[in-house]
């Protein structure tokens, strides 16, 4: 489905982001795995490679703008092109407002909303001279609702949301679609890192989604390649939740 395709995935070094460049990659794309995790990075595409797909990784500290241009250059001069930006690195702090820290806020801001903004400032300067090209934002149900306790996180992805639907209506007119993905509580290591390990904690958890279970990154990575296919040439300036019925509720 994405043969000659050249698609960027940050935060790719686990949870949804390695499972979605997996999946492109296995779906014949050419994929740029971006993470500063590089001991896990390149374990991820030293495996895709030897698989027989095309991947590279790039060292990249996305809260670090001459990082994420140096990314979106590697990618271009490797792949000749950049199809698909998967904006989906990001962390959660859980300090209540009253004991913030000003670096705890500016570290959030900074990985889950200022990255996107310098991925997609660099990304969308390839897709303008190709008219052409798909990005995809990871934001969450804390974006659409406010999660209790972690307020300087759902204001990130209520920022992830509306960078988004303006990118969609800005760039329409250069045939770029922007969307993004809002998953409820995913089973990854960035969950394992909030709730901790326990069963009993996780089967709680699972229990607030209808369906009764807890989302896995092959649930969200199955949106995102969904996004980026020519299946949804007509969405743009979405919010695609993948929640288990979470805001239905």
């Amino acid at each position: 489905m994405f043969e000659n395709r050249a698609i960027v995935v940050t935060g790719a070094a686990s949870g949804i982001g390695k499972q979605t460049a997996i999946d492109f990659a296995r779906q014949g794309g050419m994929v740029a795995v971006a993470d500063i995790d590089e001991k896990n990075g390149t374990d991820v595409v030293a495996k895709l490679k030897s698989d027989g797909r095309d991947a590279i990784f790039v060292k990249t500290d996305l809260t670090v703008e001459a990082d994420c241009e140096n990314l979106l250059a590697i990618t271009t001069t490797t792949f000749g092109r950049i199809d698909v930006l998967v904006n989906n690195a990001g962390i959660e702090i859980s300090t209540p407002i009253h004991e913030m820290s000003v670096d705890e806020w500016d570290r959030l801001v900074d990985t889950n909303l200022k990255s996107m903004f310098l991925c997609s400032k660099y990304a969308l300067r390839e897709m303008m001279k190709a008219t052409s090209g798909v990005i995809i934002n990871l934001c969450s149900v804390g974006g659409l609702v406010a999660w209790p306790g972690i307020a300087a996180y759902n204001a990130t992805k209520g920022g992830v949301m509306m960078l988004t639907k303006s990118l969609a209506v800005d760039y329409a007119k250069y045939n770029i679609r922007a969307n993004c993905v809002c998953p409820s509580i995913i089973d990854t290591p960035m969950t394992d890192a909030s709730i901790g390990h326990d069963a009993a904690v996780k089967e709680q958890k699972a229990k607030l989604n209808p369906v009764g279970r807890l989302g896995t990154p092959e649930d969200v990575a199955n949106a995102i390649l969904f996004l980026a296919s020519d299946a949804s040439s007509f969405i743009t300036g979405a919010a695609l939740t993948v929640d288990g019925g979470y805001t239905a509720l």
